[in-house]
């Protein structure tokens, strides 16, 4: 016996996909309601200023929304897309050495099953720099893409890149 009734909602969409292209439709998880899953920012740099040739430590701020959680910058490549902090070409500074983070927690993810870190609350990253011989003398903004993935529960986004401009005081006369 064959039922002859139109198909609605869910099975009509795969059909849908399989007859276009063959391929299943996989929905991208929605942003959450409220805001950003990590919120960054470089808090202003203290202490004394650094000489033009000189190294200086830039740190960022990742905050979390409760819920969610960012892998961290060891994250082995085979679960879920690590922290990548990289230091953006300028006339300030360049990258002079790996980025080091706050300690993550460790924990073995059923879902990726492999072992991961993650931030689940607010952490720092440091980036250290070289400031250019010719740097200018005052504060300076130094450009730093920073790429993530959060997770909850139930869903990961997709690896996003943002940009922060981290600050530094450079001396006058080297």
């Amino acid at each position: 016996m064959v039922l002859r009734r139109p198909l609605r909602g869910l099975g009509f969409i795969v059909l849908a996909a399989l007859a276009l292209g063959g391929e299943a439709v996989r929905a991208q998880p929605a942003a959450p309601a409220g805001g950003e899953t990590v919120t960054w920012t470089a808090p202003e740099p203290g202490g004394d200023s650094v000489k033009p040739g000189g190294r200086a430590l830039l740190t960022l701020r990742g905050t979390v929304r409760p819920g969610w959680h960012v892998y961290g910058l060891n994250q082995a490549p085979t679960g879920p897309t690590p922290l990548r902090v990289a230091v953006e070409a300028n006339e300030t500074a360049r990258a002079d050495g790996a980025p080091k983070g706050s300690p993550p927690v460790k924990e073995h993810s059923r879902a990726f099953d492999a072992d991961t870190e993650f931030y689940a609350t607010a952490f720092t990253v440091t980036a250290p720099v070289r400031i250019a011989a010719h740097a200018a003398a005052g504060r300076q903004q130094v450009p730093v893409s920073v790429q993530f993935q959060t997770c909850n529960g139930d869903i990961c986004q997709p690896p996003k890149t943002v940009r922060v401009l981290a600050a530094v005081n450079i001396k006058a006369g080297g």
